[in-house]
């Protein structure tokens, strides 16, 4: 059951772990699994395949998608690197994979620090990259790289300088990169993006808002803006794009406005799809500015809003909208794969720990584990939660200290920006000229002389004010460009009415931002612009990150020191109570005399005093039992417990009774009546008892029980085999000898011991009533044992036993014996066959019984022939070779008697006694 506890719980903590990387890898969260569509958010660029797919920018620039024909979703690419990544542009490679400029920014997202052009294939795996440069350092988040379009199994993009630009291409397969063409700029024109590739049908845009045509031999064409059209002084062109016609797409950034135009042909230029349109089309969008627009291989255009992609036929109608993404069927299983396992591995969790620690808990385990098992979780979760505690204060703090620095910058604005060369500034042909240049240095005064290190990403907006109308003049971001118009906003108005200084954050196509504003005055005191800083919020977290990374570290060993400390002080606290758990299982084991020394001063000490001191309660207890028990086994032998099955007189109980098979065995002194007659009271005590403890032991050593002690004896029960009753009755004889020289030493008579025993099924148990119990034998066979021992001396056998017993003995032949015959005890009706054992007699005794025995055997047996006369004569041998046989002289006078009168009337042989 432990090891299937364990091995859930690693189950558990593998497959939810899992699941829960997969859920993140995949931005699983966002989304229930049974939903099969995702929102499109923060678009930004679009691409059109030829086979009718799409392709979008989106997520920030985090994530490219690619989508059929229907709008499901083929499959994604996202920015898996810790560094801000921006996919700048992607185009699809013909094959179903897709070919994506990634720009890389710096630890701040500010400055480029590597641009690279990179393959994917069908499936949205990183193929190879086709192409690299390094940034050079004053790149502001767009870098030198720009317009990837793909033809005839080549990827052409432009590489840009200050004042030219070179046309390379670069194979789809990783081959080698080649120059294609290059051109110049013309003077003071700043290239912004390029298209085209084939010299000759090369256009691109400055930042000045002009669109120049490049002819085959390397000179610039002016385009746009009109010479003839005025308005088009501030219609600032932006993502230019060929049609399939060779037109000039292009999206008005003032007019917010799909234009195209006929190279060389001004009369041809018109708006496509206006802002009013855009509106209409799309009135529950997010926002309306335009970010993209590609014409698509069939005719018809893709706009790019911020939340959906416009699908266009070629005259501007609807033909649908993408705004969400239907998710491929294997997305969606593995969606729910992911949900599934992360949902089963949290509650394989939740069970195997309840198993763990509930079955852990309840079995035999030691303390220090169980202890282990509780307080390194607890620690671990509460070190969690105070790490994100810690770290959640700090980048609160953080970002408030970011916002307090940022409207400070911002309060001076006014000081750092001249408001009246603002004001001159009327349109993108401003762009690097005087009145351009020396605010640019004046914004850039913050951080002269400052690596980007320094800068830690902070950027710089100039808005300026027409009327109400907010425009962008200058921006950090080399993709921003001039006059661009500012989204209307509720910051912008209290700035160029009230001349608040305020903060806030937002999130678009570009990134997440934490900015402040501040008024730009002129000379006269009127609020002309919006100076306004601010800096990446995605980047700020990845710093946080970093220090959340070192909070973790340091917490992490803080906690590893704080649980060593921990577990250390509860090794060391517990070892008391391992020391008294030995102690215990060693008193357990029967080592009463065990004491425990503990020196802490608390509960443990305590616990560990009072166990001293109920041991020594123990042990006195345990020597008052014992003297109990030993002085119970003084009044009831210990074999009459065991008889009973029961462990001690504390177990008995009045009426406990067993039936079995004994040996019983009767010993008594003969002649005691007149030996006690001389003796005064005290000394027949004395007397009995150094009798009895003389010749008591030699019962116990054959494991026999004394039963009973009687004024001339006692009655002892073999429950063992017949062996053990005849050995303790000769050993008893044989003792009785050096007992009686004791005896004559000392002064003393000698006495006489007169022993008889049988065996036969008896009652012992308790016997009695409430206040008074008593052990006892109950049997007839033991009132005939003792009618026996009476009759052991008429017939001089010191140790009379009965045929029934003596037939039970393994080995009857070892011990000298004689036969008696068949003899009825006076009171008896029935006779019983009787032999003499005189193994035990004084050594000349049993030499004349041994000379005599089978003279006496021959002369019994002649007598319960009824052959009186030859059975006199023999016992009248017998009586001559030992004339202290008193069964001899029973017997002579017996078959006297018979043979003078004559036997009763059925006579069988048997002899009265």
């Amino acid at each position: 059951m432990k090891r299937f506890a364990v091995l859930l719980l690693i189950v558990a903590l593998a497959t939810a772990g899992l699941s829960a990387w997969g859920l993140a890898q995949n931005n699983a969260w966002q989304t229930p699994p049974w939903e099969d569509r995702q929102p499109l958010s923060n678009l930004s660029a679009a691409a059109a395949s030829p086979d009718g797919a799409l392709i979008a920018i989106g997520a920030s620039k985090q994530e490219i998608s690619r989508f059929d024909t229907e709008g499901s979703l083929e499959y994604r690419i996202r920015n898996g690197s810790e560094v801000r990544n921006d996919f700048t542009e992607a185009i699809a490679d013909g094959s179903g994979g897709i070919v994506a400029l990634v720009t890389a920014l710096d630890d701040y997202g500010l400055y480029v620090a590597e641009e690279r052009i990179v393959r994917y294939d069908a499936s949205g795996r990183l193929a190879h990259a086709l192409y690299s440069k390094p940034g050079d350092g004053t790149s502001k988040r767009v870098g030198q790289l720009k317009g990837l379009q793909v033809r005839d199994g080549f990827v052409y993009f432009f590489e840009t300088g200050i004042d030219s630009a070179v046309l390379k291409r670069a194979p789809l397969d990783g081959g080698a990169v080649s120059d294609v063409f290059s051109f110049t700029l013309p003077d003071n024109r700043y290239l912004s993006e390029a298209t085209g590739t084939a010299p000759g049908q090369i256009y691109y845009t400055t930042k000045r808002g002009s669109i120049y045509r490049v002819s085959a031999e390397g000179t610039s064409e002016l385009l746009y803006p009109l010479q003839t059209m005025e308005r088009t002084r501030k219609n600032f062109p932006e993502n230019l794009s060929l049609d399939a016609s060779g037109r000039l797409l292009f999206i008005d950034r003032l007019l917010n406005a799909v234009t195209a135009m006929e190279p060389g042909n001004p009369a041809s230029l018109q708006v496509l799809l206006d802002d009013a349109a855009v509106r209409r089309l799309a009135p529950d969008s997010e926002g309306f500015e335009l970010m993209d627009v590609k014409a698509s291989p069939d005719g018809g255009y893709t706009v790019v809003l911020s939340d959906r992609l416009l699908l266009l036929d070629g005259r501007m109608n609807a033909a649908g909208d993408l705004r969400s993404t239907v998710l491929s069927g294997a997305d969606v299983r593995n969606h729910w794969l992911l949900w599934i396992a992360f949902a089963m591995g949290t509650a394989f969790l939740a069970v195997a720990a309840r198993l763990a620690y509930v079955h852990l808990f309840r079995r035999r385990f030691p303390l220090f584990l169980k202890q282990l098992l509780v307080i390194v979780p607890v620690v671990l979760v509460c070190m969690i939660l105070l790490s994100n505690f810690i770290y959640n204060s700090f980048a609160a703090r953080m970002e408030d200290q970011m916002q307090n620095e940022l409207l400070l910058l911002a309060r001076n604005g006014q000081q750092l920006i001249d408001g009246d060369r603002l004001e001159r500034l009327q349109s993108p042909e401003d762009y690097g000229n005087e009145d351009y240049n020396a605010i640019r240095d004046r914004m850039n005064f913050l951080f002269d002389g400052q690596e980007a290190e320094q800068r830690k990403g902070l950027y710089s907006t100039l808005y300026k004010f027409e009327g109400e109308k907010a425009y962008i003049i200058m921006d950090d971001d080399d993709g921003v460009n001039m006059f661009r118009p500012a989204e209307d906003s509720e910051e912008n108005e209290a700035v160029r009415t009230q001349g608040t200084v305020l903060g806030g954050r937002w999130k678009d196509a570009e990134g997440q931002w934490i900015y402040a504003q501040g008024p730009v005055y002129n000379s006269a005191g009127n609020i002309v612009g919006i100076y306004e800083t601010g800096r990446d919020l995605s980047v700020l977290y990845q710093e946080n990150q970093k220090i959340y990374q070192s909070i973790i570290e340091n917490i992490v060993i803080m906690t590893s020191v704080l649980l060593a400390v921990i577990l250390l002080l509860n090794f060391v606290l517990l070892s008391s109570i391992r020391k008294l758990r030995r102690k215990v299982l060693e008193m357990a084991n029967g080592n009463w005399d065990v004491e425990v020394n503990i020196r802490s001063r608390d509960e443990v000490g305590d616990l560990g005093e009072q166990f001293n001191r109920m041991g020594r309660y123990i042990r006195q207890y345990i020597a008052d039992i014992t003297a109990f028990s030993e002085a119970s086994y003084r009044f009831v032998p210990q074999q009459f417990f065991r008889a009973l099955g029961k462990k001690g007189i504390l177990d008995i109980r009045l009426g406990d009774q067993v039936q079995q098979n004994m040996s019983v065995l009767v010993a008594n002194i003969r002649g005691f009546r007149q030996l006690s007659s001389t003796l005064t009271p005290k000394e027949n005590f004395n007397f009995m008892n150094s009798f009895l403890r003389r010749f008591g032991p030699l019962v116990r050593k054959e494991d026999g029980l004394v039963s009973k002690y009687s004024g001339a004896g006692f009655m002892s029960l073999f429950p063992g085999h017949v062996e053990a009753a005849i050995r303790s009755a000769i050993a008893i004889r044989q003792e009785l000898s050096a007992y009686n020289e004791h005896r004559k030493s000392s002064g003393y008579a000698p006495v006489d011991i007169g022993i008889a025993i049988h065996r036969g099924p008896l009652m012992m148990g308790i016997i009695g009533e409430e206040m008074r119990w008593e052990g006892n034998v109950i049997s007839d066979d033991v009132q005939r044992t003792a009618l026996l021992e009476q009759m052991s001396d008429t017939l001089g056998a010191s140790v009379l036993v009965t045929r029934e017993f003596f037939g039970q003995l393994r080995d009857p032949e070892r011990y000298r014996h004689r036969r008696l015959g068949r003899i009825r005890p006076e009171g008896m009706e029935e006779a019983i066959e009787l032999i003499d054992v005189y193994e035990g007699d004084p050594e000349e005794m049993r030499k004349a019984k041994d000379r005599t025995k089978a003279l006496f055997e021959r002369g019994l047996a002649l007598c319960q022939e009824g052959r009186f006369y030859d059975a006199r004569e023999t016992f009248v041998e017998v009586l001559k070779q030992n004339r202290l046989d008193k069964a001899a002289k029973l017997y002579f006078y017996l078959c006297d008697e018979y043979y003078q009168k004559g036997t009763s009337a059925g006579w069988n042989g048997t002899l009265a006694v």
